[in-house]
């Protein structure tokens, strides 16, 4: 099985005193949801933009399949807050795009832009711009687009972020339906306790004052809901409430009052 990999990574910006990150070391596999949080300045997105390729770290090494990162690849798909959708496409278009750069037949594109927008339940707006869609709906555009090169990782830096708390909650199971049926590795940047507890397989708690990791948590709330159960279920166990408590002691603990 393929893993994503950063082994003792550090990163440290031009003109900053001290690293971001130092000596930081993850494993994804392809069945893994891995979530990142921690206060800010803690180095989640430092290190999200490592495994994409946006950014070169100062020591360690980060791989897929036991290949270097060097760069943004095929084998990666990255997804931001903010949609960075091409607003004069339609929904299908913007979900294609990559086919359509690798050379794909117009109609075979158009099928599996279909497929994946029924995927994220838009079967039905294909055709719509994107500014005839709300925020919630854009963010699915843009994870069908996402998977569209059939990546072996997804990267999430804060998709849900700005959504309002409902479109939230409902994207939370969004996420948690495409990764089991996409079978992909997942590694997520939040500032959410409980969406990371609802979605992650591992979430990995880092401190800042260079950002490292404090505590790892092994998870099975989102397997939960993939295989059947209700996520208002999972939500009312006492289990729940009992994580939640714990992680966020976690990430809090040592912090200045």
């Amino acid at each position: 099985m393929t893993h994503l990999t950063l082994d003792k990574v550090s990163v440290h910006y031009d003109g900053q005193p001290a690293p971001a990150v130092e000596r930081v070391s993850l494993d994804i596999a392809k069945d893994d949801f891995v979530v990142l949080v921690g206060r800010s300045g803690c180095g989640k997105t430092s290190l999200l933009n490592v495994a994409a390729g946006l950014v070169e770290p100062v020591g360690g090494l980060a791989a897929v399949g036991g290949r270097p990162i060097t760069g943004p690849g095929s084998d990666r798909a990255v997804v931001f807050q903010n949609d960075a959708l091409f607003p004069w496409l339609t929904a299908r278009e913007n979900v294609a795009f990559a086919l359509r750069l690798r050379g794909v037949p117009a109609d075979k594109r158009a099928r599996r832009a279909d497929g994946l927008l029924s995927l994220v339940k838009l079967g039905d707006a294909g055709d719509k711009r994107i500014w005839e869609l709300s925020g919630g709906m854009r963010q699915r555009v843009g994870l069908a687009r996402a998977l569209a090169a059939e990546p072996e990782f997804l990267l999430l830096d804060e998709p849900l972020g700005a959504l309002d708390a409902l479109t939230r909650e409902r994207m939370q199971t969004t996420l948690l339906d495409l990764w089991a049926a996409a079978h992909v590795g997942v590694l997520m940047v939040t500032h959410g306790i409980e969406e990371a507890l609802v979605l992650a397989t591992r979430i990995v708690v880092l401190a800042p004052g260079p950002g490292h990791v404090v505590r790892t948590f092994e998870t099975h709330f989102g397997r939960r809901y993939a295989a059947g159960e209700p996520i208002r279920a999972i939500k009312a166990d006492p289990a729940f409430a009992a994580a939640r408590a714990e992680l966020t002691d976690a990430i809090f603990e040592g912090e200045a009052a």
